[in-house]
């Protein structure tokens, strides 16, 4: 996009939720194929930079991937989130409002330019995608399953079953997204499928905001989030962004996992920002004629 040049590309070995573990088993595992494609990226887009960062216990071993800076990222959560990566490695604060590409910084997940590298060295196309499977029990195992394939299947091929109630997810316990139907399939997008048992699934509520602070105390951006969702139940979106900062949100989460009204915060969040996009986009469609 010649309105937002990028200047530096970020191969992420990190994964931005918790107990999922597919770019960091790929930055283990692949790592001949990401070097392969960081030399592919750096002949296709003739970015300047291109820069890997990896979690901090794995940063010996990455100097021979052809990267031109390497970042180590502590592992404490949310750590990982691009805008937080930019915020610690680079120095770089993204604006409320504005995303990474905006800075000119482009992210590229490990998995993703292993991908690359795999389909230039064998000249075909990768069909396997790197799935961290998480049981009931929270055990964490990585499989790798085919693009399409029933994520039904997957549980099948792990000896896992599901009762009435659980909950199934795509992604990890913060920011996953519920599922209804084990015949949904694994998409270039899926890192993680995650059961819940029906007795560990956290209710949500209505009730109404206690004002304890504690969504602020634990909010990395620091939004006042007990402001905030007050307008988003309300639909009041537009006032979200203006005056409490719905646009500063890094998406982690962690202001619905402390809220002791169970408010389902980050859920009105999501939302509030779907609505405010599909407004924008409509607004800016030409009229029909």
């Amino acid at each position: 996009d010649p309105d937002r040049p990028i200047h530096t590309i970020v191969v992420s070995g990190l994964d931005v939720d918790l107990l999922v573990a597919s770019n960091q088993y790929a930055v283990r595992t692949e790592i001949h194929a990401i070097a392969k494609g960081i030399e592919v990226l750096k002949a296709a887009t003739g970015v300047e930079t291109i820069a890997i960062a990896v979690p901090r216990d794995l940063i010996s071993g990455f100097g021979h991937t052809g990267a031109d800076a390497l970042k180590a990222v502590s592992l404490d959560y949310p750590s990982a989130q691009p805008k937080l990566i930019l915020y610690h490695a680079f120095g770089v604060e993204v604006p409320a409002g504005k995303t990474c590409a905006d800075m000119g910084y482009a992210f590229f997940s490990a998995e993703s330019v292993a991908a690359i590298g795999q389909a230039y060295q064998s000249g075909k196309v990768p069909v396997e995608k790197i799935v961290t499977l998480i049981d009931k029990k929270c055990h964490v195992k990585v499989v790798k399953a085919r693009l399409g394939t029933p994520v039904g299947a997957i549980l099948q091929a792990s000896g896992i079953q599901t009762g009435d109630r659980d909950r199934l997810i795509l992604g990890g316990p913060m920011t996953g997204t519920a599922i209804y139907d084990e015949k949904q399939v694994v998409r270039s997008n899926t890192d993680a499928v995650m059961i819940q048992d029906a007795a560990d699934v956290s209710l949500v509520s209505d009730y109404s905001c206690i004002n304890c602070g504690e969504c602020v105390r634990a909010c990395p951006t620091r939004i006042q989030v007990n402001m905030l969702v007050r307008f988003l139940e309300a639909g009041q979106y537009e006032d979200g962004v203006e005056l409490y900062d719905l646009y500063s949100c890094v998406d982690c989460g962690l202001c619905s996992y402390v809220c002791v009204a169970r408010i389902p915060i980050y859920q009105y969040i999501r939302l509030a920002q779907y609505e405010l996009a599909r407004a924008n986009a409509a607004a800016e469609a030409p009229d029909e004629q």
